[in-house]
């Protein structure tokens, strides 16, 4: 975000508001409502759950993420997905900005989905005040969301705009072949060492 108020916050020429989730249960979205604000951007924080009503009036959707896999998906911010689905429904278009580096050459495995993701502690989403109730609710706060690419319209790196497809060819570029399956890789390597 403070890349877009050094490239945002002095123009006038356009008249744009920016609409910002609140990203819960950290809340990191008020920090970057406050920091466009600051930058003289008109902006708007909403709550997460508040997205598929507000997502008609918006022109484009624009994220960041944490890992970019090689078919296109996405390791996201818990809460990316739920807007990525309101995006495509009402024809909005998703744009992720990210750099080379956020790109991976592995996939989802479908044989341990818990590798994708980390469950992080339900403080922040729960009062622990009230135990009684804790001992009844099982209480689950994944950090990531897996969001596939066909809600994907574009990624924005440092090299420019590519469309999901477009990915295969970068990794090819970025990466050996021996690297595509760092998990075998590791066995491998392991193996290896042990041997020896």
């Amino acid at each position: 975000s403070s890349g877009i108020n050094a490239e945002y916050g002095g123009r006038k020429a356009r008249d744009f508001e920016v609409i910002v989730c609140e990203s819960g249960p950290s809340l990191k979205g008020h920090k970057m409502a406050a920091e466009l604000s600051e930058g003289g951007i008109k902006t708007t924080v909403i709550a997460d759950s508040a997205a598929f009503a507000i997502i008609h009036a918006v022109n484009k959707v624009i994220i960041g993420t944490h890992t970019i896999m090689a078919d296109g998906a996405l390791r996201a911010t818990n809460g990316v997905h739920q807007v990525a689905m309101a995006a495509k429904f009402f024809s909005v278009p998703v744009i992720v900005c990210a750099p080379l580096y956020k790109l991976s050459p592995t996939h989802l495995c479908s044989y341990d989905p818990d590798a994708f993701n980390k469950v992080i502690g339900p403080e922040k989403m729960l009062n622990f005040s009230n135990a009684n109730l804790h001992s009844k609710v099982l209480i689950s706060n994944p950090d990531f969301d897996y969001v596939p690419s066909d809600l994907i319209e574009l990624f924005i790196t440092n090299t420019g705009g590519h469309a999901p497809s477009y990915l295969y060819r970068i990794i090819s570029e970025l990466y050996h072949p021996e690297d595509y399956d760092l998990d075998n890789m590791c066995v491998e390597d392991v193996e290896d060492e042990m041997a020896t």
